[in-house]
């Protein structure tokens, strides 16, 4: 298979990861923290008075699920591309940038909340590049110079 086509295949297939794993630790906290029956979604007012009482556990998953997608992501991209690219940590770190910043402006957050996961989920984004960087070295020639 091509250099760049593997390369595409594996940045898509990690953004799939990143945000079926985000799910999943969000479905994990609808299930610990359920909402009260009867919970109008289409109603404003309804929904913000909900979040704002929230526990604090609740949010974490939240942050945690944002966290762990970008790691498993990340982590699924380089495994199938064969080595770890910067451009995977940067789409998957943005992707995930963007959509928390654009659930703090839908919805109402504590602004700690906002606060930690503007500073940790590129923390969180260069860490792992770096670990899986350091993981999985360089990339290996094969004999007619083309990258695996």
């Amino acid at each position: 298979m091509p250099a760049l086509l593997r390369t595409i295949l594996a940045l898509l297939a990690g953004v799939v990861v990143t945000f079926f794993t985000i799910s999943a630790v969000e479905q994990l906290g609808h299930m610990l923290y359920r909402a009260p029956a009867g919970l109008d979604w289409q109603d404003s007012s309804a929904v913000s008075a909900y979040l704002k009482q929230l526990p604090v556990g609740a949010l974490l998953l939240v942050l945690a699920g944002w966290l762990l997608g970008i790691f498993t992501g990340l982590t699924a991209a380089t495994l199938l591309a064969g080595r770890c690219r910067g451009r995977f940590a940067l789409a998957i770190g943005s992707l995930v940038f963007l959509g928390a910043v654009s659930n703090f402006y839908l919805l109402p957050h504590p602004m700690w909340l906002i606060v930690v996961s503007l500073i940790t989920i590129p923390l969180v984004t260069l860490l792992c590049w770096w670990a899986l960087k350091k993981r999985f070295g360089q990339p290996v020639l094969t004999p007619e110079g083309e990258q695996q």
